[in-house]
């Protein structure tokens, strides 16, 4: 016998009726209790997070509180009784997203969206592969309908137990085991993935993440120094090489990180729906971002070279205004010499005036001799003192 139950979020699950006596299994309620401690202390009932432009991942501060909020919606949202994510019915989908931007401090853009259907998709696939796990610890379809793990309807499981025992299903469980043992690149940050890493890493003055290159070695360089295999290091040598090689072609003052990027791009190479070696939360570089990285080098060198332009006429224009005033001050001081020298002679011929007049004119009244004599005592009126005062 089942019974329809209609959970906290409004999706109807079907759940077995037990015998009397026996503990009911079916769909356990999930809360992230953490969660709502922290909507009650918010101040309008949300909290932050970043989701940057240029990303499809939650990074900073929220992005585990947000993590594990959608890990619950999508679990009382998306049921499993179809083959994947893709089955999952549009409405809830968009009740997933509605009640994220509910929750979170997220702008009501598609960007947004897209992000957290794709998270809601990795968690989906998670859970989807921890149940595939359960699956397989019985041997027998009668024994695995007997264990039906918690969180899934009866309905569910019973779909999900003729999916994993199908053809089509082993297929496929065997083409991503194969893919799964090819992959190169294996973070050593534990559960943070490649983006949250890289935000925690920027510059706390700037803002600014590492470059590619600087990131590689953060993710794959062990504790005691070593990298996870040759073959990364290799890859960071080679990115080592290019951009020291293209420093030498440019000038002082160039982002090096624009190369550093380039140069990881170019040797890395990119592979469909993402960048290697960046997690799965960075878009690929199309090849318009690739030649607009290239103008941005462009640019950078015009400016750098318009730059230094100025610096080298404003140079030229101190030394021109310089050597005019060393001019004047020698000039002037040429001229300070001729009339110190003019004042002297001039006070001579005086002196000589006044001696031969004393001796020529000795019935001159006093009066007059004193007016005579102390003009040329004094240096009132003389080009010294004027030049002195000034």
């Amino acid at each position: 016998m089942t019974n329809v139950h209609t959970n906290n979020a409004g999706t109807a699950d079907v759940i077995a009726t037990p015998p009397p006596g026996q503990k009911r299994k079916g769909r356990g309620k999930t809360r992230g209790l953490s969660v709502q401690k922290k909507l009650k202390k918010s101040v309008n009932g949300k909290l932050k997070v970043t989701i940057p432009p240029d990303r499809m991942v939650a990074v900073g501060p929220g992005a585990k509180d947000f993590v594990t909020e959608l890990s619950v919606t999508v679990l009382h949202n998306a049921r499993h009784d179809v083959k994947n994510w893709k089955g999952v019915s549009d409405l809830a989908k968009d009740r997933i997203v509605a009640h994220m931007l509910d929750t979170f401090q997220l702008p009501d853009i598609q960007h947004n969206r897209d992000t957290i259907l794709q998270t809601a998709k990795n968690l989906y696939r998670y859970r989807r592969s921890r149940l595939h796990d359960h699956f397989k610890k019985f041997a027998t379809k009668e024994v695995r309908l007997q264990n039906m793990p918690s969180q899934v309807s009866e309905a569910e499981w019973k779909f999900l137990v003729e999916y994993f025992n199908s053809d089509d299903f082993k297929k496929m469980s065997e083409r991503n085991k194969s893919n799964k043992a090819k992959q190169e690149v294996n973070h050593i940050c534990g559960r943070k993935s490649f983006q949250a890493v890289s935000f925690e890493a920027r510059d706390t003055n700037t803002g600014k993440e590492p470059n590619f290159q600087k990131f590689w070695e953060m993710t794959l360089v062990n504790s005691n120094g070593h990298w996870v295999n040759d073959a990364f290091a290799e890859v960071n040598d080679k990115v080592k090489e290019e951009v020291a090689e293209q420093i030498q072609e440019i000038e002082e003052g160039t982002d090096v990180d624009l190369i550093a990027n380039a140069a990881f791009m170019q040797i890395m190479r990119e592979k469909a729906g993402y960048v290697r070696g960046q997690g799965s939360g960075v878009k690929p570089a199309s090849r318009r971002s690739r030649d607009e990285i290239q103008e941005q080098l462009e640019a950078q060198q015009k400016e750098i070279e318009e730059e230094r332009r100025k610096r080298e006429s404003l140079e030229r224009k101190l030394i021109e205004v310089k050597n005019q005033l060393e001019e004047e001050w020698r000039s002037r001081e040429v001229m300070e010499t001729s009339l110190v020298r003019e004042q002297k002679l001039l006070k001579e011929g005086v002196m000589a005036l006044v001696s031969h007049m004393q001796r020529s004119m000795n019935g001159l009244p006093a009066a007059i001799f004193n007016i005579i004599n102390n003009s040329t005592g004094s240096d009132e009126a003389s080009p010294t003192s004027l030049v002195d005062k000034n």
